[in-house]
């Protein structure tokens, strides 16, 4: 069997939350067996929840938006949270899109076929009168699995784990190992994520970037 070298997959990421309680690992998620199903069911269900706080890896910074044929602004199936947002370049001098002024919200539209953008202010779906034919988000989007950094894998199904084993077995012994677990887990992955990001305090922060571009004499430049 070939070694998987750096990423888990789905299956070894289940085996791994079996053997938390010490079961036999299972050789595919489609095997029907209760305790394999189960823990999948909280694998899946605990990455929706991890991942919905937004991450570098499942985070799309300043996508633009077009308005289809219906005047709607339509969101992928995949996106778990939308912000508007004005896209701006580092320099003071940049002119900002009005994108972050936007009251939009995420909802499922009418005819309950899609996601879309809904207007707060006009209270509707189409955006037809508002003048605005672009909007600039970021997008918080659902991976699968296999597509996570390994730091998100682990910390994902070690939480996983916690929550299949409270319903398994409910050991308060476990439960200390495996709350252990996931706090070192966790660390490991936001220290990841920020590298990741390489955010910079002068940059990627408005107010601190307003005053030291201020007096620059290249900011016009």
């Amino acid at each position: 069997m070939a070694v998987n070298q750096g990423h888990m997959t789905k299956l070894e990421a289940v085996n791994d939350i079996l053997w938390t309680i010490g079961e036999s690992p299972v050789l595919s998620l489609a095997t029907g067996l209760g305790d394999a199903a189960i823990a999948e069911t909280h694998l899946d269900r605990m990455s929706r929840q991890v991942q919905l706080q937004g991450w570098h890896v499942n985070t799309e910074k300043g996508k633009v938006l077009t308005l289809n044929s219906a005047d709607q602004f339509v969101l992928g199936v995949d996106v778990l949270k939308v912000d508007t947002v004005s896209r701006t370049s580092h320099r003071k001098t940049a002119t900002p899109t009005p994108s972050s002024y936007i009251n939009a919200k995420m909802r499922r539209s009418a005819d309950d076929t899609k996601w879309i953008l809904y207007d707060g202010d006009e209270l509707t779906e189409f955006w037809t009168n508002s003048g605005i034919t672009t909007l600039t988000v970021d997008e918080v989007k659902f991976l699968d699995f296999e597509n996570l950094t390994p730091a998100l894998q682990h910390y994902i199904w070690t939480k996983a784990a916690r929550k299949f084993q409270v319903g398994a077995m409910g050991s308060q012994v476990l439960d200390k190992v495996t709350t252990r677990d996931i706090g070192e887990a966790e660390l490991q992955a936001v220290q990841e994520d920020s590298e990741n990001e390489d955010l910079n305090i002068i940059r990627d922060n408005a107010h601190v970037r307003s005053i030291s571009w201020r007096n620059n004499p290249q900011a016009g430049t």
